[in-house]
């Protein structure tokens, strides 16, 4: 077993008396079941190697959000470098200390999610908001899967890939027009293409795009050719003109904006057959077919597990996995800074990246950086419940500069990929005008073509797609794979006795979530998915943050709890920091949780699928609250017994 440090004191759940019965340790939870330590890292390793194995795990689950959607789109629409200097600041002053605690508490309680804050009857309910949060979310890894399987797919099987001509909305395949673009309109950026008439017509209107309002033009697709027009030397940046393609569907409402050019038309017209009338009952049948094939993977994975080990075990991670991540961001940046470097200088230096409101990017980048470390969905209260069982109930005093390297990686790699996407930007001729500012949007699967469009390099085009959009739906599946192990975790923690019918658990919440994904692939799905997404990872999550940080200042004020932590964070220190950086806190969460509060109501979504989504994020509401109406009334029935 590990070594213990001299000066570390015991915690009230040592791995000895852990079978104690005490009026703490005597709780239901899966630690009971012969057998069934589900926090023991699994494959009977003992002492460093299983402590390492768990700290790896977490650390492959962050770099592989740091890939997600999510996360481009918020350094994109905020300006790379300010997203990342407010990245800084959020990981410093919230993600990392809620990492902190979140493992610490594990440890500690030596329970997960659904029973860590057994403490306090009135927050008991916090595990179940916090499943309902982890199974959402795996709700939507998924379909993000779905959705980049499906570019895969034609990658590998067509001659040529699909996104570099245009279907209509009877997915009839057509040509892309052309059109000559002068780099004076490129910089004012505020107009769209008319794209039903002649190629003479007038550029006009403004244009309404995902992202970034008024401000951003992503319908200029670089026409390649054989031959190079040089460019004269009394070329001007007034006169100068570029050759576009584009296609000829457009939507007449504002969500999705008008893509012009074949790249997002087939994402909008064909992956996700968006329809502006938000119908539901028009199913995407490819998509569908892509959701059941990633729910099926995940469930045989399970499957496997259950064979190979006799068990499920929660937070059993692969530590080669890590290498996918690092992989996928090489090929990122080299396909895009290939792409951009092909394109005309003049084109090169007419494209910028610019700024928003200073509250809203700093909004984005508290929930990305909360998003990234995992806050809120319950796995490093697992990791800290398994990193007991290898320290023998002792809080490592060490963990606090793991920590900082490890939050130190995923901030590298939140730049990686943040400064790749933002090469893409420019090879796909976004524009964002400075000159204004804009609102927040939280449309963020605009991503996905303008990946596909990034990679458009002659003879490297199908090899390309297939490693950007296979990593993609590797690094989803891999996070919803953790979630929905989170969420069977803390159902059993809640209902120990399930653990002995646990396939059919697993069974019945995997078909339950693939039901409920289908609602993703119909003609109105694209809508509903980004709005769910917008609650759950701008809302829900800070909220669920806010709840456990409560419960943790409760904690706090224990003696065991308080001694450990001292020891954990700065042995030869004062114990006034902790205290103090719980007190402010909570405050930033809050503020974080208001601001983007007051995105939401803005946002370029539809208010109907916002509305829909609600459910979603009512439910992780009224969960406490309705854990704690029930706890209140088995007392109150308790004591009138008695």
């Amino acid at each position: 077993m590990a070594t213990r440090n001299p000066v570390s004191v015991e915690t009230i759940l040592t791995f000895d008396n852990r079978d104690a019965q005490s009026q703490w340790s005597e709780v239901w939870s899966t630690t009971h079941i012969p057998g069934m330590d589900n926090a023991s890292g699994g494959d009977g390793l003992s002492g460093i190697q299983g402590r390492k194995k768990l700290r790896f795990g977490a650390l492959i689950l962050g770099t592989f959000l740091t890939m997600h959607c999510r996360v481009t789109a918020s350094a994109l629409t905020g300006g790379v470098f300010v997203f990342i200097l407010f990245h800084i600041l959020a990981t410093v002053t919230l993600a990392n200390p809620l990492r902190h605690f979140e493992v610490y508490l594990g440890q500690w309680s030596i329970s997960g999610p659904g029973r860590a804050f057994r403490i306090l009857p009135m927050f008991e309910g916090l595990g179940i908001a916090i499943c309902i949060n982890a199974l959402v979310r795996a709700i939507i890894c998924c379909t993000m899967a779905a959705i980049c399987a499906i570019y895969v797919v034609y990658s590998v099987s067509d001659s040529k890939l699909p996104f570099s001509y245009c279907r209509d909305f009877d997915l009839r395949p057509y040509d892309p027009i052309q059109k000559d673009i002068s780099l004076r309109m490129l910089r004012e950026s505020r107009f769209s293409l008319v794209t039903a008439g002649t190629e003479e017509e007038e550029i006009h209107n403004e244009a309404v795009t995902v992202g970034i309002r008024d401000f951003a033009w992503r319908n200029a697709s670089k026409l390649k050719s054989k031959r190079k027009r040089p460019i004269l030397k009394h070329t001007t940046r007034k006169n100068y003109h570029h050759k576009i393609e584009i296609c000829n569907e457009s939507y007449t409402i504002g969500y999705p904006i008008l893509y012009s050019t074949p790249a997002y038309n087939f994402f909008y017209v064909e992956v996700v057959l968006f329809r502006e009338d938000y119908y539901f009952g028009h199913f995407n049948i490819t998509l569908m077919i892509a959701l059941i094939v990633v729910w099926i993977c995940l469930w045989l994975l399970m499957i496997w597990e259950r064979i190979a080990h006799k068990r499920l075990i929660f937070n059993n991670v692969q530590t080669w996995l890590i290498v996918i991540p690092w992989l996928w961001v090489v090929v990122l940046i080299i396909t895009s800074t290939t792409h951009l470097l092909a394109l005309p200088k003049l084109m090169r230096k007419t494209f910028r990246i610019g700024g928003k409101e200073i509250l809203a990017g700093l909004a984005d980048a508290f929930e990305v950086a909360v998003y990234i470390h995992s806050a809120g969905v319950g796995t490093e209260l697992i990791h800290g419940k398994g990193l007991n069982h290898y320290a023998t109930g002792h809080i490592d005093p060490h963990l606090n500069g793991e920590n900082v390297w490890h939050s130190g990686l995923l901030l590298l790699m939140t730049g990686l990929h943040s400064s790749g996407a933002a090469i893409c930007a420019i090879v796909d001729n976004i524009q964002p005008n400075n000159k204004n500012g804009y609102d927040m949007r939280e449309s963020t699967l605009w991503i996905i073509p303008m990946y596909s469009k990034c990679i458009l390099i002659n003879g490297y085009s199908h090899a390309a797609s297939v490693a950007i959009f296979s990593g993609l739906t590797f690094s989803y599946m891999a996070v919803a794979y953790v979630l929905l192990k989170t969420s069977l975790h803390i159902i059993f923690e809640y209902k120990v006795k399930l653990v002995f019918a646990e396939q059919v658990v697993v069974a019945g919440i995997i078909l339950t979530c693939m039901g409920l994904s289908f609602l993703f692939a119909t003609s109105g799905g694209v809508a509903l998915l980004e709005s769910v997404d917008a609650l759950m990872t701008g809302i829900s999550t800070p909220f669920v943050c806010i709840l456990e940080l409560v419960a943790i200042l409760y904690v706090y004020r224990g003696r065991d709890f308080v001694s450990d932590m001292n020891i954990a964070t700065e042995e030869n220190a004062c114990s006034s920091r902790i205290d103090t950086q719980w007190q402010i806190i909570p405050i930033i969460t809050l503020v974080t949780l208001i601001i983007k509060l007051s995105v939401v109501f803005v946002a370029e979504l539809p208010k109907m699928s916002l509305a829909y989504a609600a459910a979603a994020l009512v439910a992780v509401v009224i969960a406490g609250p309705l854990r704690a109406a029930r706890n209140a009334v088995v007392f109150w029935r308790a004591r009138r017994h008695k």
